[in-house]
């Protein structure tokens, strides 16, 4: 199924039947377990990375710093504090998130505001993962594998 006419770059889901999809031009596609719906992001920016810890609290990132939440009602922007672009997402829950992106950006999401962290690099970071709320995986160009520990 296409539904868009864009490019879609991450997806995400709780369940089978609450999946995320981001995209080109604020393309925000929520799956019900039966059908693509369209979402209103209030955004025209490409998003990159998709990421929630629930059906109420999921993120988007995406181009020039954009960072927009969900909060089981409405997407909304949240300052990111950055113009990079942003291209990936993660969380070990609510209050620990962490956004990834161009020139070895680094953003942490302590439950009130996004801060900056030194990524020692200034490569493109593509994707962040952990394991728990103190180990933190990035990579990105040229090789680039970051870790986080205590």
């Amino acid at each position: 199924m296409e539904a868009t006419g864009g490019h879609l770059y991450a997806i995400w889901g709780k369940s089978a039947q609450d999946i995320w999809a981001v995209g080109t031009q604020g393309t925000i596609l929520r799956w019900d377990g039966k059908t693509w719906a369209a979402q209103q992001s209030n955004t025209q920016v490409d998003l990159y990375g998709v990421w929630g810890s629930n059906a109420n609290n999921v993120w988007a990132v995406g181009a020039g710093g954009t960072i927009l939440k969900w909060d089981g009602a409405t997407w909304s922007a949240k300052p990111s504090g950055s113009t990079s672009f942003l291209l990936g997402i993660w969380g070990s829950d609510a209050n620990n998130v962490w956004a990834v992106g161009a020139g070895g950006t680094i953003l942490n999401w302590n439950g009130t505001t996004w801060t900056a962290h030194p990524s020692g690099t200034g490569d493109s970071l593509f994707g962040v993962w952990g394991s728990d709320a103190n180990h933190i995986w990035a990579v990105g160009a040229g090789g680039a594998i970051l870790y986080r520990q205590p």
